[in-house]
């Protein structure tokens, strides 16, 4: 398997590897789909390229509630043992990847450019978050390759193809999402949707899907149950000083003094800044780090909370 090394993601050197479809590190789940890419262009850990996966996808333009639900099913996805795999686009692939990184977890996500053309660029510190913490970068686009609407449509096929099935938060009626769950269908592996409220027009796309037959999941069992996947059992049982005491050990010098005047009440980034006296660039890079590690959450009006 070629290696070679490659700038990207903020100028750090990385290792860029190269696995053909007759390589014996070619995942053997997207060797099976129709039309498989001939190559993958790879940052991080390729091995998890062959583990179990779930694919989780939903709308750029997402809900405060789609939001919630992404993180929340990943988080829980992960704590089985699963490795979450996504599209790296904003909104609810955003969600999927650091619902993931919050418990620690192996994510891919699947890219419709090159990796000298990184898209979305606010995503770039995710990027390499997920890198650093053992997930991969994946891509059939050579570095110098730019992003493209076709390049996105045709990246679905991957997603599901790494994945044993494919978990829909929020779609539009016509939208890059509903491309994979047709991909998933196709490559007869389950689709499954979470419930949306008639009022919600992010949600036309996942109750048509329920219309059709896709899998209804209002929790993980429904889908490992499905998947034939065993549940492990967690002890919840923790007190809430002890919950307390857990989060102020986890939390990192360099982002003390942002935790220290977060609250129940919503701060906006912007006061933030005010306050510390801070580049946005910095407490918006340093605020999406904390959300990954759990320290906090954002809600409407890119404001932040304490958990």
């Amino acid at each position: 398997m070629p290696i070679y090394q490659i700038c990207v993601l903020g100028g750090k050197d990385k290792k860029m590897k190269i696995i053909k479809i007759e390589d014996k590190e070619y995942p053997k789940q997207l060797k099976k789909i129709e039309n498989p890419p001939k190559k993958l262009y790879i940052l991080g850990n390729e091995k998890i390229l062959n583990k179990k996966s779930i694919a989780i996808v939903g709308s750029r333009n997402c809900t405060h509630y789609g939001e919630i639900e992404a993180f929340k099913f990943s988080e829980k996805l992960t704590k089985q043992g699963l490795v979450i795999t996504s599209g790296m686009a904003i909104g609810i692939d955003s969600y999927a990847h650091k619902g993931c990184i919050s418990q620690n977890g192996e994510t891919i996500a699947v890219l419709g450019c090159g990796f000298n053309n990184i898209y979305p660029k606010e995503n770039t510190d995710l990027l390499k978050k997920i890198i650093d913490t053992g997930g991969a970068i994946v891509s059939e686009y050579a570095p110098v390759m730019e992003p493209s609407s076709e390049k996105f449509r045709k990246r679905n096929r991957i997603v599901s193809g790494l994945s044993i099935a494919t978990l829909i938060i929020e779609a539009e009626a016509r939208s890059g999402t509903t491309i994979t769950a047709r991909y998933t269908e196709e490559q007869g592996k389950p689709v499954f949707c979470i419930p949306n409220s008639l009022d919600n027009n992010k949600g036309v796309g996942t109750n048509e899907l329920l219309k059709k037959g896709a899998k209804l999941a209002t929790n993980i069992e429904d889908i490992l149950s499905e998947c034939n996947i065993p549940i492990i059992q967690y002890d919840e049982d923790i007190t809430e000083i002890q919950v307390k005491e857990n989060m102020q050990k986890k939390v990192n010098k360099e982002y003390k003094k942002i935790y220290d005047i977060l609250s129940d009440t919503p701060i906006n980034s912007n006061e933030i800044c005010k306050k510390l006296k801070l580049a946005i660039s910095e407490v918006n890079s340093k605020l999406l780090f904390m959300e990954m590690d759990g320290l906090t959450k954002r809600v409407a009006g890119n404001s932040y909370i304490k958990l």
